[in-house]
């Protein structure tokens, strides 16, 4: 009996334990979700890349490693294939170009010289961030280049929705096969999928290149290096504008005093009423 009793209270204590090491797990969990933002701090973004031909290239460069278990390894800024005679993981040929994200600002990340060994088809493509979720920071004027042509535009940032792909921070989508509303919208724009589980952008060749250019806002201070010079007024525009201001000086000048035309009439009645009476006189005389 006393050892049913002791079972019982060796249970309770277990269990207890269990809850409380679960609840310590969430409340961690929920603040690694908060982190906090500064608006005058630094962060970081990747291009996120999926191929969906027949070796299925991946960079997706969430800043965790839950959904990139490539973060933080060797492996961490490389296109990753599987390879078929060997089953390994094998890194191709490729370099992209990361930036810091210092204040607001335009901003281009690169992949360049890539080897895509046949790979035509581009499932997922994505700007992967470390800043925290938030809805202070905004992206604008998002393109997409592949080998130097524009393939995909957005006015306004498309936004990754999925919570297990924002743990490392924000991610802008650009294209995902898993993404209905994204798919969508991208087809109304004029870009339609064209394989199976994406779209047919590259050749599949040596030396490729893949452009993400975008324009980050929302900080409490602008990145000098990266927002775009204000156009300077052309020639033309100044003769307009030195022609413009002489009119409006000539209309200022005109509205300061009386009606120039009306000053003429007047002169000129005045002129005819003078002669007609010099007449008159010299006709009574």
């Amino acid at each position: 009996m006393r050892l049913t009793k002791n079972f019982k209270k060796m249970v309770a204590m277990a269990l207890a334990g269990a809850m409380t090491l679960t609840l310590a797990t969430g409340v961690q969990a929920d603040a690694a979700k908060k982190k906090k933002l500064d608006l005058d701090g630094k962060y970081h973004a990747t291009m996120g890349i999926q191929t969906a031909t027949k070796l299925w290239y991946n960079h997706l460069g969430y800043y965790e490693n839950k959904q990139n278990k490539y973060y933080k390894t060797d492996k961490a800024d490389k296109l990753v294939y599987t390879d078929e005679s060997t089953q390994q993981e094998t890194t191709a040929t490729g370099t992209f170009t990361d930036v810091e994200i210092a204040g607001n600002g335009t901003y281009t990340l690169k992949l360049d010289g890539a080897d895509f060994q046949g790979e035509t088809a581009i499932s997922q493509l994505h700007i992967a961030t470390d800043i925290p979720l938030n809805d202070k920071i905004k992206f604008t004027n998002v393109k997409a280049k592949v080998d130097g042509k524009e393939v995909a535009s957005f006015d306004e940032g498309f936004p990754e929705d999925q919570d297990p792909y924002l743990q490392g921070g924000m991610v802008i989508l650009l294209m995902n096969h898993w993404r209905p509303e994204l798919v969508k919208q991208l087809q109304a724009d004029g870009l339609s999928e064209s394989a199976d589980n994406g779209y047919e952008l590259l050749k599949g060749t040596t030396d490729e290149n893949v452009e993400i250019t975008f324009t980050v806002s929302g900080f409490n201070y602008d990145n000098p290096d990266a927002v775009e010079a204000t156009p300077e007024p052309t020639q033309a525009a100044d003769s307009s504008s030195a022609s413009s201001s002489a009119s409006d000086s000539s209309s200022e000048s005109d509205g300061s005093g009386a009606p120039v035309v009306p000053i003429v009439i007047a002169v000129v009645v005045v002129a005819a009423i003078g002669v007609g009476v010099v007449i008159k006189s010299k006709k009574n005389n």
